[in-house]
């Protein structure tokens, strides 16, 4: 939410919250091509880039940090209990 709100303010696009609305509802009054067009597509960048270095720092603290293996494909397969 608070990239969102960073790059809406970076476009001069101001966010808002009506009374009583939740702390994770941001309204924003804009016309819809030209928002998909600028903080749409900054956003998604942002978030592809958020999304690959958070999937390497868990790699890097599960194999450099812990020193274990967190690969689930080498889970023991168990019988269900009866």
């Amino acid at each position: 939410m608070r990239i969102f709100v960073a790059l809406c303010r970076k476009h001069d696009i101001k966010p808002y919250r009506y009374p009583r609305q939740r702390r994770t509802t941001v309204m924003v009054r804009v016309h819809q091509p030209s928002f998909e067009s600028t903080v749409g597509e900054d956003f998604r960048a942002l978030h592809r880039e958020l999304t690959d270095y958070f999937g390497d720092m868990v790699e890097h603290l599960i194999a450099d940090v812990m020193n274990a293996d967190g690969n689930d494909e080498t889970l023991e397969q168990r019988k269900l209990p009866r």
